[in-house]
Parts: structure tokens; sequence; C-alpha cells
């Protein structure tokens, strides 16, 4: 089991660093396929958060069981509304649609930051 935490700035390289970070610390540990599908996600989460959120800092919690199973959750210090926008439009919306067929499950958990929990399963 691997578990840890990625503590980024919330600035337009977020999601960049958040993807080098995740490949060192998990190409070796979890199939290429969830890794791609991890990436993604995070990508997708990490840059809404750095857009829409108004926290200065995106802070990444992965766990990876022993079976494989990703179970993680991105959080930025601010407070913003997250939900997909049906249909995306040109200009954005997408994003969360594609969390959403990629995860096998993922939810959004409000309170003093805005926190979005996902899993996601090994092939």
């Amino acid at each position: 089991m691997a578990s840890f935490v990625i503590q980024l700035a919330s600035t337009r390289y977020a999601a960049r660093e958040a993807r080098a970070q995740i490949r060192k610390r998990l190409a070796e540990v979890i199939p290429a396929s969830t890794l791609w599908d991890l990436l993604t996600v995070v990508t997708e989460l990490v840059t809404n958060a750095v857009r829409h959120g108004y926290g200065g800092t995106v802070r990444i919690k992965l766990i990876v069981s022993a079976s494989g199973r990703v179970s993680g959750e991105v959080e930025n210090d601010g407070y913003a509304r997250v939900e997909p926008l049906d249909p995306p439009t040109s200009s954005g919306g997408l994003g969360l649609h594609i969390v959403g067929a990629i995860a096998d499950r993922w939810r959004v958990l409000s309170g003093s930051s805005t926190r979005v929990r996902f899993e996601l399963s090994p092939p």
C-alpha cells in the first residue's frame, strides 16, 4: 500500500507538477492504464481547483491499496461550487464529465474548503 500527500501552489503549473510527482511515485506501483486514468482525473481536478477555487494551495491525497485500487482527493483552500456543466460549452465544462467517465465513483465534499474525492479500480 502507498499513501502520500502532494501540496502545490495554486498556479497554472500545478497540474503539470502533480502529474510529475505522481508518475515518480506510482509508475512502478500501479498498472500503466490505471496510472494514465489517475493522471487524467488529477489533471482535471487540479485544473478546476486552480481556475475556479479561491485558495492559494492545492492538496492531492492518494492511497493505493494492495489490490491496486486508488482512492484520491483534490482539495483547495478556497470554496468553489463544483458541478458538471450540462451540456459542456465551447469555453469549458468538460472536465467533470471526463472525471465521471473515468472514475468508478466521485463526489464533492464542501466545508471550509472544496474537496473532490474519487476512486479508480485497476483493470
